[in-house]
């Protein structure tokens, strides 16, 4: 089993699915508005869980209950808010909170780790709000130590731009062995590489049903369980139903849906239903934050465009909106669980494709020839996949054709057949080696688990490397959480900034103006 690992996500902490979070409050069980969202009746429940060692300061963190067991699990944890804050209050309290909700959680049973998510908490009148920097920097030291002693994924969940690029150079100048320890060389060399390539905004993702999988949403065949549990087949039509392919059980379905609910549409809706989940899970955070004008879809969910939208990068959805010039978009191929009507699921919706999505099958088309692909979460066996790639091949030119590596694969396990299929055309990068083809149930279920997270480690390494962000240079109290060539150049732009200006160089103050509030300055003027 691979160590426990301490990722960084842009998000809404309530809107990510983990095991538990950390719920900063206070002695008096103080809660700021914003987490309200995460129950209606939040205060009164935190009020009546404290316990008096809890009030009176003797513990310092607490699990409320009872609580939902299907929703993460909030911990109170007392914030400092004496005006007191160094690395050893920031690692008393992140260890109260790890120690409580490792007491208060079951054993995991879809990862091998627990996933607990802290905030960048102590910012908002707990006392750090003057030194970012310094408490930043605390708070990742302590998570990597406690992360190790508990046996627990630790994810520092953040709100402000400058905050997570600062982090990320953090990480980044620890070295891959000491941030990303569990990566073999050959993956953190590919992790940084395709950071690079996104930074450089020519890297574009291309997203399968697996992303999705660590919201708790179901496989293909999931699915189609769940839907078959909402119509009734006649005695015998059960074994002739599971001989079908999956295209063909899809389509009786829909002709059962048809005829045993409300018409037609009863069959996407119960779709979308079965898909449209409250939380989105790591993986979508992480490819959230990464730049890319584009991204492309085969899911129905909405979790990666919410996601996007709370890592601060929006995209309009791709057909059912039109982006305006310059906005970020998400092709939605196989339709959305907002538009139920348009999601593509059987052999009929897959045949009638062609013909009436041929323009959005133009733009996959250009992004392949003109950008990187990073495929994640699916296994290439889509047959609309194939004719995209296989058409786009064809419009090469015969030499480039044989030659021109479309983008990179992320798959959970090695697959050299795999590798054969798509030689010279997508780099199959595998995250794991494939249990055996005589494994246990409960082995392959492990052994998913692993790789899926092993998955997730990767995407965390390459957004951290992605980052284009550089806010945090001249932005207010982050300078303790720079090195001493950074804070002698921040000295050097804030003295050009406070220069005077004159009528005859409007032009180029404005360029300057521009680059100085894209690190951190809030009014240069």
């Amino acid at each position: 089993m691979t160590q426990p690992h301490v990722f960084v996500a842009m998000a809404d902490i309530l809107n990510l699915r983990c095991d538990a979070w950390l719920l900063p409050t206070d002695s008096m069980v103080t809660i700021q508005r914003h987490w309200l969202q995460a129950h209606p009746d939040l205060r009164t429940t935190a009020a009546a869980s404290a316990s008096a060692e809890f009030r009176n300061g003797n513990a310092l963190a607490e699990a409320i209950h009872p609580w939902d067991p299907a929703a993460p699990l909030p911990i109170m944890t007392a914030v400092p808010d004496d005006g007191i804050w160094g690395p050893a209050v920031v690692a008393e309290r992140l260890e109260a909170f790890v120690r409580s909700a490792v007491s208060a959680l079951p054993d995991p049973d879809d990862r091998p780790y627990r996933l607990l998510a802290l905030p960048f908490f102590g910012t908002a009148g707990g006392g750090a709000g003057n030194h970012l920097g310094a408490a930043l920097r605390a708070i990742l030291d302590a998570a990597t130590e406690l992360a190790a002693r508990y046996r627990v994924d630790l994810v520092l969940v953040l709100r402000d731009r400058a905050a997570f690029s600062l982090a990320q150079k953090l990480r980044r100048e620890e070295g891959n062995c000491s941030s990303w320890p569990s990566l073999g060389a050959h993956l953190q060399e590919k992790a940084e590489s395709l950071g690079q390539i996104a930074r450089a905004g020519h890297l574009v993702p291309f997203l399968g049903a697996g992303i999705s999988v660590s919201a708790g949403a179901p496989s293909w065949g999931q699915l189609l369980d769940r839907l078959r549990r909402g119509v009734h087949l006649e005695e015998g039509e059960s074994d002739a139903f599971h001989r079908l392919g999956p295209l063909d059980q899809a389509g009786v379905l829909g002709q059962l849906y048809a005829d045993q609910h409300d018409g037609p549409e009863a069959f996407g809706q119960a779709v979308a239903d079965a898909v449209d989940l409250p939380r989105y899970g790591l993986a979508p955070a992480l490819l959230a934050v990464i730049p890319s004008t584009g991204a492309i879809t085969l899911n129905y969910d909405r979790l990666f465009e919410t996601a996007c939208r709370d890592a601060q990068r929006p995209r309009s959805v791709v057909p059912e909106n039109i982006p305006a010039v310059g906005n970020d978009w998400l092709l939605k191929l196989h339709g959305s669980v907002s538009q139920p009507e348009s999601i593509v699921l059987t052999r009929d919706d897959y045949l009638g494709y062609n013909s009436n999505r041929d323009a959005l099958s133009a733009l996959v088309k250009a992004h392949l020839l003109t950008h990187h692909l990073l495929f994640v979460g699916f296994g290439l066996a889509d047959d609309h996949f194939h004719e995209i790639v296989h058409d786009v091949r064809r419009a090469l030119p015969n030499n480039a054709s044989k030659n021109h590596q479309m983008g990179t694969v992320l798959s959970l396990f090695h697959e050299p057949l795999q590798k054969l299929v798509w030689a010279g055309k997508l780099d199959i990068l595998p995250m794991s080696a494939a249990p055996a083809s005589d494994a246990a149930p409960v082995e392959v279920h492990t052994a998913l688990a692993t790789a899926g997270r092993e998955l997730e480690i990767f995407l965390d390494m390459m957004a951290a490397y992605a980052t284009d962000n550089h806010s945090y240079l001249l932005a207010p109290a982050y300078n303790q959480g720079l090195a001493d060539d950074e804070l002698d150049l921040r000295r050097q732009l804030l003295a050009l900034a406070g220069q005077k200006r004159s009528a005859d160089t409007a032009e180029v103050w404005a360029v300057l103006d521009k680059a100085l509030r894209e690190l951190g300055l809030g009014d240069p003027s």
